[in-house]
């Protein structure tokens, strides 16, 4: 058992990032660990306007969390908090729909920004959530249930169904989890989705599942510090247990429910190895049955495809220095202020188990390399992990045409 249990703390915490940390060996304060907000998502949920809930949700950040930078304390709170991105300029008349965009775990609604202002630029207007549990401190994710993020997507497709004929759901990871379970179970109020490199079958399953009965004796998967604003380091168990409780509901819901009828894109890296990407290939191709679902494959070594509905882009650039794709970047832009190419966070692997010389490179050198660390590239280039997709043009135009496609169709 006592081997089960160590084996779980190494590898699960894949599920909210592309490296295993070093747990124990950096503590966050105790004010960090210890739960402050989020205590009864549900008072969130009676506001009559997306822009009062936004706001409602701005506040509950502003008080409980604790910014990684003091003196930029505000910016973070705006980065981390719901937020909506009305049709573009160009677009005239009435907007096309609203799509709802859901972030995964340990994750904020930043993380969903770009794809928001690309389905803005289709003429939607698009909805970032921040997740009960999420954006405040760790301590939080303690008190959070399945039940409050399901409320929390429920309330918002009542709210946008009532404002248009056209709601598209778009998650990413666990939020794919979480959206494809609100497709299949009200398909009448739902008119597509978008899956970015879902979590439907993650590679740390198996050990994931332990988490349900180790949680009260194994409260924290993870205690450590955290070098990103916009992401949770430390983990409690209990973030882990209503992961695996989602995916257990979505499987559920597919056995009963059988094939999705709704125009479903997924996209994904091949070397994403937080999930398992040809599992998740063929989940789509036996319940993804409508014409104009997409799958869309990021390589860098190209698969061999003769089907017209998979579209395989290249995820490698070296004009951009980018070797391979992990989980974290498929649905960011070069152009991102903070993941971005020039953006003010790099990956350098400061809280994963690497050798502090490959990370002293990464942080030293001006023009790194991005993709994922491999002991073949590490000894010759600085390697940071891919936060940003070079190929984020293409991608925006396949995610638009899908986007208007659908908006056809719910007319």
């Amino acid at each position: 058992m006592l081997k089960k249990i160590v084996f779980l703390l190494v590898v699960i915490t894949m599920l909210f990032g592309c490296t295993v940390t070093r747990t124990n060996e950096a503590e966050a304060a105790r004010e960090f660990l210890t739960p402050s907000g989020w205590s009864k998502p549900s008072r969130f949920l009676t506001h009559s306007s997306f822009r009062d809930y936004a706001e409602s949700i701005r506040a509950e950040v502003k008080q409980n969390r604790i910014p990684f930078e003091p003196d930029r304390a505000d910016k973070e709170v705006k980065m981390a908090s719901p937020a909506e991105y009305l049709p573009a300029e160009s677009c005239t008349g009435n907007a096309e729909g609203i799509a709802i965009l859901v972030h995964g775990l340990s994750d904020t609604a930043y993380a969903m920004e770009d794809i928001a202002k690309v389905l803005s630029n289709a003429c939607y207007i698009s909805r970032t959530v921040l997740l009960p549990g999420h954006g405040t401190r760790a301590g939080d994710m303690k008190n959070v249930r399945l039940k409050h993020w399901s409320d929390t997507l429920d309330y918002l497709i009542d709210q946008a169904s009532a404002e248009t004929d056209n709601v598209l759901l778009v998650g990413f990871s666990l939020g794919a989890v979480l959206t494809l379970e609100k497709a299949l179970s009200r398909s009448e109020d739902i008119d597509g989705i978008i899956a970015l490199s879902p979590a439907y079958y993650l590679s740390s399953y198996r050990a994931a599942k332990w988490s349900r009965w180790l949680h009260r004796v194994v409260p924290w998967i993870d205690r450590g510090v955290s070098d990103d604003a916009m992401r949770y380091e430390a983990m409690p168990t209990r973030g882990v247990v209503e992961t695996v409780n989602a995916i257990r509901k979505l499987n559920k819901k597919l056995e009963r429910h059988g094939a999705l009828e709704l125009p479903w894109l997924l996209a994904q890296s091949l070397d994403d190895a937080v999930v398992i990407p040809a599992k998740n290939q063929q989940l789509w191709e036996e319940f993804a049955t409508h014409p104009e679902s997409r799958l869309i494959r990021f390589y860098s070594d190209k698969p061999a495809n003769e089907k017209p509905n998979v579209i395989d882009i290249s995820g490698t650039d070296k004009s951009q220095r980018v070797l391979g794709l992990s989980h974290l970047a498929i649905h960011i832009s070069p152009e991102n202020t903070h993941y971005g190419r020039n953006g003010d966070y790099r990956n350098c692997g400061l809280t994963a188990p690497r050798d502090r010389a490959f990370v002293k490179r990464c942080e030293q050198e001006e023009n790194v390399w991005y993709g994922l660390w491999k002991s073949e590239t590490e000894s010759d280039l600085p390697l940071a992990i891919s936060t940003f997709n070079p190929s984020f043009e293409q991608f925006a135009s396949e995610l638009s045409s899908f986007a208007r496609r659908v908006a056809e169709q719910a007319k």
